[in-house]
């Protein structure tokens, strides 16, 4: 198990909002600029539009303080619909996860390398990532991640990826993972990994599709609607959009899947029926049930890109 400190334990049995924090209204679209956009539908009070040109999903506003949200209660909180259940308690399920994607990886790029991490989190995918045999560096946004990933050895820097002074040319593989959709400016961040990538090397994002089927059912009630958390919200075109405009060559996307377990989907289920999924969650923990993990769909997409290579 993880050896990290075990920093929330407890579980609420009503549904808990996050509190609000103050915001600005983004008048033009990230990825087009342009200013008509049609709104969808309304969320715990904010408004999600659609860009009326290239069809991009975001909220009308963004948070000023982006960055504050994501404080230690953001990986293990009572909140159904925000951050982690407890990140700390589901470290090795994650890894399970990581250990596919990083196997995916290397059949992809064909060797082992440098590998950037943005939006590592407390950097279990970059433990992976090293105990495969990468040489792992990691981005984060968050300063209580950031030192949480430190403590577990590994090299992290705080802050946003466009505003770091990285050596240029200087990873084989940069990865995304449920980290582009928080970002306030993601073409401005592509255009950092593009940068940051060898000629031929490759970029791998996980993020929700708003175009999927799951999205288009549920509508207002999809699960990865977060205001002030998911900023934007990408289908495979728009995705490809934004990669192609930071200058990346587009390899194509596939459904994504995550090992949870049943304590980590009642927990989550509760956004939707608090008393019911609350007892579920009880009884996976009396019947010792709940840890058993298997792979679910959730939602989300991945994507490939690649830095072209240089003309001879």
């Amino acid at each position: 198990m993880s050896t990290l400190p075990n920093v929330r334990t407890g579980r609420a049995e009503a549904l808990v909002r996050a509190p609000a924090r103050p915001t600005e209204v983004t008048n033009k679209c990230a990825l087009c600029a342009n200013g008509r956009a049609r709104t969808l539908f309304q969320v715990d009070g904010t408004l999600i539009v659609q860009c009326g040109d290239c069809g991009l999903v975001r909220q009308e506003t963004r948070p000023l303080a982006a960055a504050a949200i994501y404080d230690s209660e953001y990986y293990a909180t009572d909140n159904p619909k925000g951050g982690y259940a407890n990140y700390f308690l589901d470290s090795d399920v994650n890894r399970r996860t990581f250990r596919d994607r990083i196997r995916a990886i290397e059949r992809r790029y064909g060797r082992r390398g440098r590998l950037l991490d943005v939006g590592c989190a407390l950097g279990d995918f970059l433990l992976e990532a090293k105990a495969s045999g990468w040489d792992v560096e990691g981005v984060e946004i968050s300063a209580f991640a950031t030192e949480q990933a430190r403590a577990r050895g590994l090299r992290v820097t705080a802050g946003r990826l466009e505003e770091l002074a990285l050596p240029a040319a200087s990873f084989d593989v940069i990865t995304l993972y449920d980290s582009v959709e928080h970002l306030t400016d993601p073409v401005a961040t592509l255009a950092a990994v593009r940068r940051l990538l060898v000629p031929g090397g490759i970029v791998h994002l996980v993020t929700p599709n708003v175009g999927g089927l799951q999205a288009r059912l549920l509508g207002p009630l999809w699960y990865h609607y977060k205001p002030g958390e998911h900023l934007f919200y990408f289908a495979p075109r728009t995705l490809r959009a934004a990669l192609e405009a930071a200058g990346l060559r587009w390899e194509g996307w596939q459904r994504s899947a995550s090992y949870l377990t049943f304590t980590y989907c009642f927990n989550r289920m509760r956004y939707y029926a608090p008393a019911p999924f609350a007892f579920l969650e009880w009884l996976g923990r009396t019947f010792r049930f709940g840890p058993y993990a298997f792979k679910v769909p959730v939602g989300e997409m991945e994507a490939w890109a690649r830095r072209e290579e240089l003309s001879a």
